[in-house]
């Protein structure tokens, strides 16, 4: 079982939901640390994190409509999360080019 540290990156371009990463088949994520900024210089905006339990077909919220300020970022986590094969972390905010988000999070691999 080997252990790979990844981070990933991205700005929200749309306020449609977004995914952000799913676990393969052969995964489990444990997902340390969600860093969510807002950059925009004046405009306070809204934003959602659901996972995705493929296996129960089921959404969970970790982060519903939470409102951040012109220029506020935010560790959101207060432990790991863990994210199993096929789930996936989702995204969605209330207005497009406010948010990029910063998710840290070791990938093993169960074979």
């Amino acid at each position: 079982m080997a252990n790979k540290f990844k981070s990933y990156m991205t700005a929200l371009t749309t306020t449609n939901e977004t995914t952000l990463i799913t676990a393969s088949g052969t995964s489990v994520f444990i997902i340390g640390s969600i860093v969510i900024a807002n950059t925009h210089a004046s405009t306070t905006s809204t934003i959602s994190l659901v996972v995705t339990d493929t296996s129960a077909a089921a959404d969970f919220n970790i982060l519903t409509l939470k409102s951040f300020s012109a220029g506020i970022s935010e560790e959101i986590l207060s432990r790991p999360i863990i994210v199993e094969n096929l789930d996936v972390l989702k995204a969605q905010a209330t207005n497009a080019n406010i948010f990029d988000i910063i998710i840290s999070y070791i990938d093993r691999d169960r074979n």
